[in-house]
């Protein structure tokens, strides 16, 4: 997933989202409560789309744990939290 802090592209690995937020997986987490601007792509194909995130924790990496920060979505638009809600819904059915 591409994310930018202020102007400098990042990528990291989504290992969780909602519609809520997300986890990303990187080795350089951005500090708490840090904006920051997430470029969604969905692995469905769905269309791309941009939310307004921050930062509300940051986790150290261990041997079972990936280290990275989870990121609250702050201005996400109706019809892109449904289009998180329907990828969620036919992930878990897919899982189960």
């Amino acid at each position: 997933m591409k994310f930018f802090d202020w102007n400098r592209p990042q990528t990291a690995e989504a290992v969780e989202i909602s519609t809520r937020g997300v986890f990303l997986k990187t080795t350089a987490p951005l500090a708490e409560d840090r904006l920051l601007t997430l470029r969604l792509q969905l692995t469905d194909g769905t269309r791309p789309f941009t939310v307004l995130g921050r930062v509300i924790r940051t986790v150290k990496g261990s041997l079972f744990r990936p280290g990275g920060m989870d990121v609250r979505f702050i201005d996400l638009a109706a019809s892109d939290r449904l289009t998180i809600e329907a990828y969620v819904q036919r992930r878990t059915l897919r899982a189960a």
